[in-house]
């Protein structure tokens, strides 16, 4: 009760100053049109895919600018969620994304979010790393009119800048720092021919030896592993080209292909005994160290008929990527269980949007969508029977020991040396499987002027279909499962004459369903699509002769057959499983104020506070028996967050400018993902607060600049799960165990930058 009365505290002082804001304003107060000097800059997005101010939007939009990005070093999924309050989002440890926006959405293998790299959805390399971004917008709430199936929680959309025909110019930037960090990046715009075209390329390298270590300890049989002591280390490269430029009078393309390569950790876990006191150790004593290898080519084409009143836009795309990923599953340095997990996808989109242009006071969209999302997994269980090496060659793929199936299948004896012992290993089928997912939808939106108020009425029809095969050998199964969705959005907005506005927003949103893979049962099990419907009224608004920005919403959330991962153990040894556990409600406030205090210093606050629970009734197998979870607090849903930033500029001689900038990021506790529940045992991940840091000097073309993240050195996880204790490790069979991801520790890095 405590811990809900400073949250509101917090809240309701929030709210005080920016009614406070109000009560100073003047007559005429400038708009966002009307810019007076030294006023915060307007930020337009394309959330309701038209371009639109920020403070025009009757729905909760959070914004982090090019800018930002590039001095906080922004390039990984948990920066950006560390920035946005009611965003839980980092990156999984085998390479996906890990996200839940207002308690929407859920860790592991459900999507929850959709992400986007200009307008195309991204399913199968959201983590990558995409720079050389205007912006990155952050959607909350169901987007199922405009966005559709797989957006349930909301949308996290990468704008990247776009070739620009005016002049040539560029920019390269290195950095270097602890953990052995080296970071190049550079972008290239050129125009083409006379001005009408023009390319922009972006391209990085980059290397990490990572934070966490493998200590190598000594085995059962007295023999100490010979990996890599850092098991964390990753390599990644990207490089995007993008064209755009006119076709005719009234047509325009843009054209963009990219590729990404990543290599690194995968599921290197903190293994926790106790979950009542997390440790935050950062040794990971694997006996292959797990690794992970992801390759992915797209390529989009865009073209735009601009015709009398409307446009019309298409918006074609094409991903493939191919991923591999080993696993030691027991998390020890002995030779027990590893998962060897090949992956396969390809996708397929396509989107034609009809948008209105005139001056009128109706604006309007309509379009068809249609995705397809092809991916084969082919992977197995590595049972091993004390596989132990005296000595010998490590060859073979990931550094394993040359002869176990994980290296090319084959027994290949004659190189190992003095093998002490050789037991069999076994593998059991995990996932063979291929799946077809597809999405088909209609949608429209409508905008009507009526001077002191807006009305906005959208609805979408999608039709999804989930086709899945298991082919495993003498157990073959298919599955398929469809539904069309209707999925409404309306709101009403209030023009107040200082320039702000009221408004009230009704959406639903959905996530589809699909199917278990059980290898030893005859059948395969589905699990229902899940759904959510929202509330939310709001304020937004400039104050201060635009020297401050405000907006405050509040929400609530009926949402229903919730999808959530578990893990179990089977007569094969692990299945995972989506189970539509229940039924929960969430509420919860937010607000966001931005100020220019000085024409050097501005600031920005944000805090977010949501609360939530499992409907009464809802139940759970927990050992040998059902439990009531009603009341309980759903998973991932952090209670409160919040964040602060403050930005100064201090000009000096020659031109020069002193810059310094910091970031404080408090995210709030909550309870871990259950996986594994035999015990009725629940982890909490405590809360946590960052302090990041930036100074740095720069002239007319360069930069130089030291940034210290996590200045404090604070010891958290970005996601804490429970998982099965399949080895009985602690000496209790019945137990289960905390696996963590181990956040940032303290890292220091210095860039140097040169525009031209």
């Amino acid at each position: 009760m405590l811990k809900f009365s400073r949250n509101i505290a917090w809240l309701g002082s929030i709210a005080a100053i920016s009614a406070f804001s109000i009560s100073l304003l003047p007559a005429g107060t400038a708009t966002a049109q009307e810019a007076a000097a030294g006023e915060i800059e307007e930020i337009v997005v394309t959330a309701r895919k038209r371009a639109e101010s920020l403070l025009e939007i009757p729905e909760s939009v959070s914004v982090i600018t090019g800018a930002d990005i590039d001095r906080q070093q922004i390039k990984g999924l948990e920066d950006v969620g560390f920035q946005v309050p009611n965003l839980n989002l980092s990156m999984r440890l085998d390479g996906f994304p890990n996200v839940s926006v207002r308690g929407l959405g859920a860790f592991g293998n459900t999507q929850g979010v959709g992400f986007y790299l200009d307008d195309v959805q991204l399913f199968s390399d959201a983590s990558s790393r995409f720079g050389d971004l205007e912006r990155i917008e952050v959607l909350k709430g169901p987007q199922g009119t405009l966005y559709g199936g797989s957006n349930i929680g909301g949308a996290v959309k990468f704008v990247s800048a776009r070739p620009d025909t005016e002049e040539a110019f560029g920019r390269v930037k290195g950095v270097v720092g602890d953990q052995g960090i080296f970071d190049v990046e550079g972008s290239l715009n050129l125009p083409l021919g006379q001005g009408d075209w023009a390319m922009r390329v972006f391209g990085f390298w980059a290397t990490n030896d990572g934070f966490l270590h493998n200590p190598n300890p000594t085995r059962l049989n007295g023999i100490a592993g010979d990996n890599d002591e850092d098991i964390g280390a990753t390599e990644e490269t990207g490089v995007r080209v993008s064209l755009a430029g006119p076709l005719g009078d009234n047509l325009s393309a843009y054209v963009s292909v990219r590729s990404n390569e990543y290599e690194g950790p995968n599921n290197t876990w903190i293994r926790e005994l106790d979950e009542s006191d997390l440790q935050h150790h950062n040794e990971v004593p694997a006996s292959f160290n797990p690794r992970h290898e992801r390759n992915t080519t797209s390529a989009m084409v865009e073209l735009t008929w601009e015709m009398d009143g409307y446009d019309i836009t298409t918006v074609s795309s094409w991903t493939t990527t191919e991923s591999f990923r080993f696993t030691d599953l027991d998390q020890k340095e002995e030779y027990l269980l590893s998962l060897f997990r090949p992956e396969d996808m390809d996708v397929l989109t396509q989107e034609i949007r009809f948008t209105s242009t005139d001056e009128g006071p109706f604006q309007w969209l309509a379009g068809v969508y249609y995705s397809r999302y092809d991916e084969k997994m082919d992977s197995d269980l590595v049972w091993y029977d004390t596989v132990i090496y005296s000595g010998g060659e490590i060859s073979g793929p990931l550094g394993c020991a040359a002869g176990t199936p994980q290296c090319s299948g084959v027994w290949a004896g004659e190189t190992v040396t003095e093998a002490e012992e050789l037991g069999d290993v076994a593998l059991t089928p995990f996932e063979k499987r291929m799946r077809d997912k597809s999405h088909l939808a209609g949608f429209m939106n409508g905008t009507y002027d009526l001077g002191d108020w807006e009305l906005s009425l959208g609805l979408r029809g999608d039709h999804w279909n989930n086709d899945t095969l298991r082919f495993t050998d003498g157990n073959m199964a298919e599955g398929t499962a469809s539904e069309t969705e209707l999925l409404p959005r309306l709101s009403l907005t209030r023009w107040l004459g200082d320039g702000s506005m009221l408004y009230g927003t009704y959406s639903r949103g959905y996530e589809p369903g699909g199917f278990n893979i059980i290898e030893d049962l005859p059948d395969l099990t589905s699990f229902e699509s899940e759904e959510a419907v929202s509330y939310e009224v709001g304020w937004k608004g400039r104050m201060m002769d635009g020297r401050v920005t405000a907006s405050l919403a509040a929400f609530f959330i009926d949402y229903d057959r919730r999808q959530i991962e578990t893990q179990v153990p089977s007569e094969v040894g692990i299945v995972e499983l989506i189970n539509n556990v229940g039924d929960s409600k969430q509420s919860g406030l937010e607000a966001d104020i931005r100020a220019a205090l000085s024409d050097r210093l501005s600031v920005a606050l944000s805090a977010g506070w949501t609360e939530a629970e499992w409907d009464s009734g809802t139940r759970v197998f927990s050992g040998d028996d059902f439990k009531d979870i009603g009341g309980d607090t759903p998973p991932v849903t952090p209670d409160f967050s919040w964040s602060l930033a403050a930005d100064y500029v201090q000009p000096l001689a020659n031109g020069m400018n002193l810059t310094a900038s910091a970031q404080v990021s408090h995210n709030g506790k909550y309870t871990g993902l259950r996986l594994s529940d035999p015990a009725g045992v629940t982890v909490v991940n405590p809360s946590f607060t960052l302090v990041n840091a930036q100074i740095g000097v720069s002239g007319e073309r360069w930069e130089l600049a030291l940034n210290v993240e996590n200045l404090l050195d604070e010891d958290y996880y970005t996601d804490v799960q429970t998982f099965p204790d399949f080895f009985f490790l602690d000496g209790d069979p019945d137990s289960i165990i905390v696996i963590g991801t181990l956040g940032q520790p303290q890292l220091v890095t210095a860039s140097i930058s040169y525009s031209f």
